[in-house]
């Protein structure tokens, strides 16, 4: 059998055309799996020639529209008929892009300049806005050669170079850089409500000649009672981290004046930055999840010591104040688990130790206690009732920043990449993949 194809087109003063752009040969004979229907060449060879006859006619349209005078309703006359190149997601297409000259009627200083291009401007880096956010997109859950591969294995565009959707998805998170500017000085999105912002640090490989080992980037999410947003940034990178942070606050409907609770692991920069961010205080609590760690490595130092050959004290001096220093902390009775630390450190100095076994047991508890009570010391502001949080149904745990790490740090610019990053460049992988994570990219472009 043969298949015809052809494509009609009307314009909108009537006029019509109507051309063939592919034709198919299916033979009996050749019937099986790998000449049954459209097949993947035969789609991309189609839509190459559709999105062609596409483009040319809809450029074509636009200019005709264009070329009439605002001011005098005459046709401008054509000055040069250059032709453009242009970037889509079904092929390289070269279109005619004429520039027009000035009319007469425009004032003398006006009409004398240089002709004009009405279409310029309208497509950055020669490409469409889908092209772009395909490989932005691609390129923020893959490395770049794949990105690159995957889009020419799929789709009838022109040959894809990695480093062609390296600085594509640069471009994008520059521009959703500019776009949370524009935003933030406009009215904000949501009703305003009281926000929480999880936070947390990733470690990244960094490249030799910036003389580092590793690259520190803040990754977290923004939460309100409807709402979340992840975020991504590499202070280092950044030109103000605190003003992007602030952007992503904006967005979820912060107003300035409403509530702000942050929940991070103890590190001293991470709730500095948001304090810069809203410009004022905010509600820093310590996470949960930390504390009950190191509650743990107590809890098991002690049944080591319990279990310890020569131990000749008595268990329940030890064994109790392990189990009930969890439900203390729990409950936000800080000075009691803090005297509870103290104590144990004092019966461990207290203990008959023979053994070498037995004293290493002692010196391994006392270290878990020392730890744990300096930790609480140094967040002393951060602690709080978590049993009561819990049972209004509030975050104790900044488990939701952790998620962020394995998305936006890990699976991407992780070790397992064995990819060595720049700071800028870290800098807008985590930008777009935040985006891309929360469907942004796509939302926001259609919108501008």
């Amino acid at each position: 059998m043969e298949v015809n194809i052809f494509v009609e087109t009307t314009f909108d003063d009537g006029e019509t055309k109507k051309r063939n752009i592919g034709r198919l040969r299916r033979a009996p004979d050749e019937f099986g799996s790998e000449s049954l229907g459209l097949l993947l060449n035969d789609a991309k060879t189609l839509l190459r020639r559709l999105q062609e006859t596409i483009v040319q006619d809809q450029v074509g349209e636009a200019m005709e529209a264009r070329r009439k005078c605002d001011g005098c309703g005459k046709q401008r006359a054509i000055h040069d008929d250059r032709g453009r190149i242009l970037d889509t997601l079904f092929g390289r297409i070269r279109v005619k892009w004429p520039r027009l000259r000035r009319c007469l009627c425009q004032p003398a200083g006006v009409a004398k300049s240089g002709p004009q291009s009405p279409l310029a401007g309208l497509f950055s880096d020669r490409a469409t806005a889908e092209l772009r956010r395909l490989q932005a997109e691609l390129g923020a859950r893959h490395s770049f050669r794949e990105a690159a591969r995957l889009i020419e294995m799929f789709m009838p565009c022109s040959a894809q170079l990695n480093t062609t959707v390296r600085n594509r998805l640069g471009r994008i998170a520059d521009e959703l850089g500019r776009e949370n500017v524009s935003q933030g000085d406009a009215d904000t999105i949501a009703p305003p409500s009281p926000l929480t912002v999880f936070l947390d640090g990733a470690h990244i490989r960094c490249r030799p000649e910036y003389q580092k080992r590793h690259l520190d980037v803040v990754v977290g999410k923004v939460e309100s009672p409807n709402m979340s947003r992840r975020f991504g940034l590499v202070q280092q990178a950044a030109g103000s981290p605190a003003k992007q942070l602030r952007h992503d606050l904006i967005a979820q409907g912060w107003d300035g004046q409403s509530k702000v609770t942050v929940i991070s692991d103890g590190e001293p920069a991470l709730p500095n930055l948001v304090r810069r961010a809203v410009r004022g205080p905010v509600t820093h609590i310590l996470d949960w999840w930390h504390i009950s760690m190191r509650v743990k490595h107590i809890e098991n130092a002690v049944r080591g010591l319990l279990q310890s050959k020569g131990f000749s004290g008595l268990p329940l001096l030890f064994e109790r104040p392990a189990d009930t220093l969890r439900w203390h902390l729990w409950h936000g009775k800080v000075m009691t688990a803090a005297t509870i630390l103290k104590v144990l450190q004092i019966d461990c100095d207290r203990l008959h130790a023979e053994t070498r076994e037995l004293r290493e047991a002692a010196k391994r508890v006392k270290a878990r206690c020392q730890d744990l009570y300096s930790y609480l010391a140094n967040n002393f502001d951060a602690l709080v009732d978590y049993g009561h949080r819990h049972r209004n149904g509030l975050a104790v745990s900044s488990s939701r920043a952790e998620g962020c790490v394995d998305d936006i740090g890990n699976t991407r610019m992780g070790k397992r990449r064995r990819m060595r990053w720049s700071p800028r460049g870290a800098q807008r992988v985590a930008v777009t993949r935040a985006a891309v994570l929360d469907r942004r990219l796509g939302v926001s472009k259609r919108a501008a």
